[in-house]
């Protein structure tokens, strides 16, 4: 069974290294996609901040048309009643121009209102493009460096895995493989852990006295009944 341990222990170190491959692997394509979903977020505030002030502009030039017709209106009115003789005719004349000004007045300062919204929005429209076209250098950047990065990894990742072949091609017992493979995804890369006197090193938690005698006698594989890895005593 030690031959075994040190045949693993080969193993794991080279796994190790795989794992880690292959976690690059997926760490590179899932931060190009953090970023682009941040950058597809920022454009998506600018295109908010783009419908807006296209509303509010909209809203602006119908404030315009509307209160140019009631001004028409009100020098209608004001030639009316400059003719008029009427007083009942004079005092609806009278009524109708105030209500022409006053809507005239609160029209025009909503507009106003309207005007220093759309300046505000502007200035911010263009503080986010801003740093759009700045993320986008940033993220083409970064996608080239990841092509090459991922290029890179995967030759490792292919020389690796022939390595690997090559080592299991011995007589490594496929029950002890099996274990060992399964324990490799569970835990990360790390199936195998060494004692420390009675204390495994992945989980810290000491072993029972039979369990370790089990591991000194090296008859047969003994898993960490907390962390469940294969447990080894050091070289002597």
């Amino acid at each position: 069974m030690q031959e075994t341990i040190q045949v693993l222990l080969g193993l794991q170190e080279l796994d190790t290294n795989l794992f880690s491959v292959k976690d690059e692997l997926r760490r590179l394509p899932a931060e190009r996609e953090r970023r682009r979903k941040a950058i597809d977020a920022r454009i998506a505030t600018r295109d908010l901040l783009d419908e807006e002030v296209q509303r509010l502009q909209a809203g602006i030039k119908e404030v315009e048309m509307d209160t140019t017709i009631r001004r028409q209106r009100q020098r209608k009115l004001d030639n009316q009643l400059s003719d008029a003789t009427d007083a009942a005719l004079i005092a609806s004349f009278q009524h109708e121009i105030r209500e022409l000004k006053r809507y005239i007045s609160q029209a025009e300062e909503e507009a106003l209102e309207s005007v220093a919204k759309v300046e505000e929005l502007a200035e911010k429209r263009l503080a986010v493009a801003a740093e759009i076209e700045e993320e986008e250098v940033h993220f083409a950047e970064f996608e080239e460096n990841m092509k090459k990065e991922m290029a890179d990894a995967e030759k490792r990742r292919a020389a690796l895995e022939a390595d690997r072949d090559k080592r299991l091609t011995g007589n490594l017992d496929r029950n002890v493989l099996d274990v060992y493979e399964r324990l490799l995804d569970a835990r990360e890369g790390m199936s195998l852990s060494m004692l420390d006197g009675r204390t495994c090193t992945a989980c810290y938690m000491e072993v029972p006295q039979n369990l370790y005698v089990r591991i000194a006698r090296a008859a047969d594989l003994v898993l960490c009944p907390s962390c469940g890895r294969i447990l080894y005593l050091p070289k002597a």
